[in-house]
């Protein structure tokens, strides 16, 4: 793989009774084909800590995840593509026919398991530090991949957005750990707001979080921003019958694959917002589908 090949972003005009009703034009941002493994945000996400850690001939790289993560997937792949070793360390336990990591190991990535409790401090300043002392010449990656040069990956996704739909009145993505949203903003120029649904519960601390990723980018906001703390439907990774019920009404639809945990959630809630006239009459709008489409693989479908 090579992250410098040009990119070429597919846009797919939506059109249901729904959106036809309330007067409104949707477009899909397929971001999920762009690469069949490092699919959607996380190419953008990674691009720019990987080609850094290459260059620098970084040891290792390290990053954590739980058991299903997109993010640990996608790093895995795009590192053993780089030749980069990877150490990840995953959230709680994991039963050994998890195709995740079965993927993750076959692409060379070294598990170490964390309890819950010691995952918690997978950000704590001393915590890191000791990741430093233990694994010298090592890059380290948060969680989600969201470091401050994902934003100028993410901005590059901003950039293409508008190249193929310049001004919309709101984009709507989902949010996990912030580092897309802040991207999006921070590169945005001809869109009006950009509109984040967080999957899990309890996630108005994101929006705090999304401004101290700003600054520690030097990066300001483009546009208006906020999120929608209703889209979790439970909780993170919480999928009830209803849930997946929605998500197939949705991939029939509109001829399209997601993932319950990101994408169905977005779109879900948006569809919700939609409903309740959430947007003006008129409104431009845009979703973008975040990939991680190998998440399917833990739910019963």
């Amino acid at each position: 793989m090579d992250f410098q090949d040009p990119i070429s972003l597919q846009i797919q005009l939506l059109d249901c009774d729904l959106y036809r009703r309330k007067k409104i034009s949707v477009h899909l941002i397929r971001s999920d084909q762009v690469h069949a493994q490092v699919s959607g945000n996380k190419w953008f996400k990674l691009k720019y800590d990987l080609l850094d850690a290459k260059q620098q001939q970084c040891r290792q790289i390290i990053s954590f995840g739980g058991a299903y993560s997109n993010h640990i997937h996608a790093l895995a792949y795009a590192a053993n593509a780089l030749q980069i070793p990877v150490l990840a360390f995953i959230r709680g336990e994991w039963s050994a026919d998890n195709q995740t990591l079965q993927d993750a190991r076959a692409w060379g990535m070294k598990l170490k398991s964390l309890s819950r409790e010691q995952y918690r401090n997978k950000a704590d300043p001393e915590f890191i530090a000791s990741l430093h002392k233990k694994y010298p010449d090592s890059l380290i990656i948060p969680e989600g991949g969201s470091s401050v040069k994902a934003l100028k990956g993410v901005a590059e996704l901003m950039l293409l957005i508008e190249e193929k739909l310049p001004k919309l009145n709101c984009l709507v993505a989902a949010c996990g750990t912030g580092g897309t949203l802040a991207g999006l903003i921070s590169a945005a120029r001809q869109t009006d707001q950009i509109l984040g649904i967080p999957v899990l519960k309890g996630a108005a601390f994101l929006e705090a979080d999304i401004e101290r990723l700003l600054v520690a980018g030097q990066r300001i906001a483009g546009c208006q921003w906020c999120l929608d703390l209703a889209g979790h439907y439970g909780g993170y990774g919480k999928v009830k019958g209803t849930h997946l019920a929605e998500m197939k009404n949705i991939e029939l639809q509109h001829n399209v694959t997601l993932e319950p945990v990101y994408s169905a959630k977005m779109w879900r809630r948006f569809d919700e917002l939609v409903a309740s006239d959430y947007f003006d009459a008129g409104a431009n709008i845009g979703l973008l589908h975040s990939g991680g489409l190998q998440g399917r693989r833990g739910f019963s479908l």
